[in-house]
């Protein structure tokens, strides 16, 4: 008889490799973040881990991350989200599932957000000044553009950062929804309350968008504030209306 020798050689080795794999170190994430994000202080394996403090910039413009975790659950590869993220820096909050699409699509779905809007100030000249959070069912992003976007957000007692004094304006309320036949996201405006009115809506197209909002209220017939936004607005008998188009 032939003796038929157990591969307990191969075994072990792909044992060991099987470990060394689940056991690859948080530093590791390094390699397959975008070039426009930082981080520092990883602990923890690629699979589960975190980085004590992270930031996303381009050239001189930076937002503080805060610090970062994230979890990787391989085995929803192919059938949901495999990727759970979130970010703290102070009061400023972000969590969301992450996935990949055929197509080279990123979905995030369960998405949080929590900041002020101040922070936007690094990336534009923004006079809004405000609490904005958002609650959103799914992000798809593809090619940097957004596809499509599900959810509510709320600018919450928004004012008007000018030179002589901050304006109170209002708290905002925007209803998200995509538009599959035309790949649209529109967003309908309407206010909760306070010295100016807003409805209207925002449409969002792969490289462009589209404002159209009415504004009325007494802030909307202050001169020293139709002077500050004449040009974004046209003046009408109730207030002034804002009309912009642009691409991204």
């Amino acid at each position: 008889m032939t003796r038929v020798e157990r591969p307990w050689g191969l075994i072990g080795v792909g044992a060991l490799l099987l470990l060394m794999l689940f056991q690859m170190p948080a530093s590791v994430v390094r390699w397959l973040l975008p070039a426009e994000v930082e981080v520092t202080g990883l602990s923890g394996t690629i699979w589960s881990g975190q980085a004590l403090r992270g930031w996303w910039g381009a050239g001189d413009k930076t937002i503080m991350l805060g610090r970062v975790q994230w979890q990787f659950q391989p085995w929803r590869l192919f059938w949901s989200s495999p990727i759970t993220v979130s970010t703290q820096w102070g009061a400023q909050q972000f969590d969301a599932r992450l996935s990949y699409l055929p197509g080279a699509r990123l979905r995030l779905t369960n998405i949080n957000l929590n900041f002020d809007t101040q922070i936007l100030g690094a990336l534009m000249p923004l006079y809004i000044g405000g609490g904005f959070s958002g609650r959103f069912t799914n992000i798809d992003l593809e090619g940097g553009q957004l596809k499509r976007l599900a959810g509510k957000a709320i600018l919450e007692n928004a004012v008007w950062t000018a030179q002589s004094g901050d304006i109170p304006l209002g708290t905002y309320h925007l209803d998200i929804q995509s538009n599959q036949v035309d790949d649209e996201v529109v967003g309908t405006m309407k206010t909760l309350g306070g010295a100016l009115q807003l409805t209207g809506d925002v449409v969002v197209r792969p490289g462009s968008y589209q404002i159209n909002l009415q504004a009325t209220g007494p802030v909307a017939l202050d001169d020293s504030f139709r002077g500050a936004v004449a040009m974004l607005a046209t003046p009408t008998s109730e207030g002034f209306e804002i009309s912009l188009e642009g691409t991204y």
